[in-house]
């Protein structure tokens, strides 16, 4: 049993499947009791997909989505499948893109059409820079061919059955090798030799539950509480008098990093939903520092992680909008947690997009964007978007200086042209303010009031 301080990851646990209907509860306590607190749910179809993601959502663990290569559509395009993949991959604790991958074992499918799947599996992750879960059963030599030799993305080859020459070409190329159950059998000692070659932070630990049980639970379900059984064999092989606590961490760190939710390195949604919106994530940068700011005390928001290290490029955005079925919802608002305008360029490239697509544009702003762009470029954005939302929060210059802190010089004046400036476009404008900032929103009504624009109190 591992401590509180120090949960170990099961990196790849299909929670989804029948198996769990009956205790599925039982079975995550149980793991968190044995101190595997964290798990990630691969799923092999869209159906399961939706399952994971709504597992992973109420007990607090991560999935994925993705066809596995046993499981692929029937019809010829499967795009009502694909599109279902899609849509769950921007639900909030859906992270990667998996498990995908070619099985050559049992051919349910013929190797070409899993080759296809397989294909689009891997351009999706890399336009949309989710993490890859791979499965190559009989197949890790025509796996490896096909997965890019310069990777964008981390990918974990899961229950890896490679020799030693594969499994060294597969780690000099960065992938991670996920090792389960059969690293504790009596017999497995050619998998010994292979794991032990694998450099320690490129190993994972995973149960493949409901299969592949550790030696003493062989003939039974197996459970993401018997992680601990991998990750004394995992000691084990490394060295004997290393802390089991220790080869936890380890192995906890590399799945982190694999899966890009390491506190250090974490990936941002870029993409992410809020009631019946899409919303567009475009930049962590701000002038301002206002005192009812989300970021002071948050991340991110209903389990969406926000707060990017470094700001995404623009080819990693349009090609994540690109990805998803942005016409599902009933406007993409560009807002994200910080100020959108800051990145002008690529946020119109956005909007256009979104606009060849038919779906209405918001944008969501501090109104401050006069101090650095020229009038005709702020004139070129505000025509850009459908409506625009403008966060006002105070009702004159004085009370904007105490709650909205800026470094731009005069910034109530700049708020009051970017005012004026989108009342004159024609683009719909509404005023925004938050109610427990401090601020008298009876006084900032009568500035909308007199303004002639709608408040929208938050």
């Amino acid at each position: 049993m591992l401590s509180g301080d120090n949960p170990g990851f099961d990196s790849h646990c299909h929670l989804h499947f029948k198996h769990f209907d009956d205790d599925l509860e039982q079975v995550v306590k149980s793991s968190a009791l044995a101190g595997i607190s964290q798990i990630m749910i691969p799923s092999i179809d869209a159906a399961t997909a939706g399952k994971s993601a709504a597992i992973a959502e109420k007990y607090g663990l991560y999935s994925a989505a993705a066809f596995h290569p046993e499981h692929l559509p029937e019809d010829e395009t499967g795009e009502t499948g694909w599109l279902d993949i899609r849509r769950v991959l921007l639900r909030p604790r859906t992270v990667a893109v998996g498990e995908t991958g070619l099985d050559y074992y049992h051919r349910t499918f013929s190797p070409e059409k899993q080759l296809i799947w397989f294909l689009r599996h891997i351009e999706l992750a890399e336009s949309t820079g989710y993490p890859l879960i791979v499965h190559s059963r009989g197949a890790e030599a025509d796996v490896l061919d096909h997965l890019p030799s310069s990777l964008t993305v981390p990918v974990i080859l899961h229950c890896w059955g490679g020799n030693e020459a594969l499994t060294d070409l597969a780690v000099s190329r960065g992938c991670y090798i996920g090792v389960g159950g059969p690293l504790t059998y009596r017999k497995n000692d050619s998998l010994r030799r292979i794991i032990a070659r694998v450099p320690h932070n490129r190993l994972l630990s995973e149960t493949d539950s409901p299969f592949l049980p550790p030696e003493p639970f062989r003939g039974r379900r197996n459970e993401p509480s018997f992680t601990t059984y991998i990750i004394q064999s995992v000691r084990d092989l490394w060295d004997s008098r290393m802390s089991i606590e220790n080869t936890s961490y380890i192995l906890r760190e590399n799945a982190l990093n694999a899966y890009r939710l390491h506190p250090e390195s974490r990936r941002a949604d870029i993409v992410y939903r809020h009631g019946d919106s899409l919303y567009v994530n475009l930049t962590s940068m701000c002038m301002n520092s206002c005192n009812f700011c989300i970021r002071k005390t948050s991340d991110g928001v209903s389990d969406y992680y926000l707060m990017h290290r470094e700001d995404p490029s623009e080819k990693l955005i349009l090609s994540t909008l690109r990805s998803f079925p942005i016409e599902d919802s009933e406007e993409l608002v560009f807002c994200g947690f910080g100020e959108p305008t800051l990145r002008s360029d690529v946020l119109m490239k956005c909007a256009g997009h979104a606009a060849e697509r038919g779906v209405k544009t918001r944008l969501n702003t501090n109104g401050l964007c006069t101090s650095f762009l020229p009038d005709e470029e702020v004139r070129k954005l505000l025509g850009s978007f459908d409506s625009v939302s403008i966060s006002v929060n105070a009702s004159g210059s004085v009370e904007y200086n105490r709650v909205c802190p800026s470094t731009v010089d005069a910034p109530w004046e700049h708020l009051m042209k970017f005012i004026s400036m989108a009342k004159a476009s024609g683009v719909k404008t509404q005023l925004s303010a938050v109610s427990s900032s401090g601020v008298d929103i009876q006084r900032v009504q009568t500035l909308a009031d007199r303004l002639q624009l709608a408040l929208r109190i938050r």
